[in-house]
């Protein structure tokens, strides 16, 4: 592909191609056309990541209102995944779109999951740049709106519990909990709890062991899952 000639993607339509060609231009594509003075997606990724967590995160806080915070981390954890945003970016037929340089290409680039990942929020980061929140806010709405209402409509399952089962899916070991702290007096404890899996570590506090071996597996399941 050597240019951008579709200027609409999930309901939105560009009125910038070079934004939208930029948003669908990988690295390696560059690196093969040196005579092109023009960025890859990674900054727009950037941007996009941030806008992809924003919406979702603040859909959450709507729709949960009685939802601790590593309830909702965790939730939004699993929404944002690379796996999750590969699966809209597929869907929306981003990675046929992009411009991959021959040697990616070779290599199965096209098909990689965190490519299609990329690419969305790529998109949704040059939307942002062209039209503003509001914009941006509708497009993730559109192209995630049945994630995010699976989600809603489906039991909310607590950190630990998505951890696990992130952890099974994935072939790991359990997640192995280890309290690190326990202090204060008896009647207001608390307590700092440390979770691995594989490898990866996150740490945890709350006034109970539950609360803190919640907030650990929250804050584990958002770097495992970026």
């Amino acid at each position: 592909m050597e240019e951008v000639t579709d200027i609409e993607i999930g309901g939105y339509r560009f009125t910038d191609p070079a934004l939208l060609e930029n948003a669908l231009t990988h690295s390696s594509y560059l690196h093969e056309h040196p005579e092109e003075d023009a960025p890859d997606f990674e900054r727009l990724e950037f941007l996009g990541d941030a806008v992809v967590d924003l919406v979702v995160g603040e859909e959450l806080y709507r729709r949960f209102p009685d939802a601790t915070e590593g309830e909702l981390t965790a939730l939004r954890a699993t929404l944002v995944s690379s796996a999750a945003l590969a699966e809209v970016g597929r869907q929306l037929g981003l990675p046929e779109r992009a411009r991959l340089g021959r040697g990616e290409e070779e290599t199965g680039g096209r098909g990689r999951a965190g490519l299609a990942a990329s690419l969305y929020e790529s998109v949704v980061g040059a939307c942002y740049i062209e039209s503003g929140l509001a914009a941006a806010q509708d497009l993730v709405h559109r192209t995630m709106g049945d994630v995010i209402a699976s989600t809603v409509s489906s039991p909310r399952k607590s950190p630990k519990t998505l951890l696990q089962e992130w952890a099974q899916a994935a072939h790991h070991p359990l997640p192995l909990y280890r309290t690190l702290d326990v202090s204060g007096p008896e009647h207001r404890r608390g307590f700092v709890v440390e979770v691995e899996v594989a490898g990866n570590v996150a740490q945890g506090t709350g006034a109970s062991k539950r609360a803190a071996e919640e907030a650990a597996a929250a804050k584990l399941m958002e770097l495992v899952t970026q």
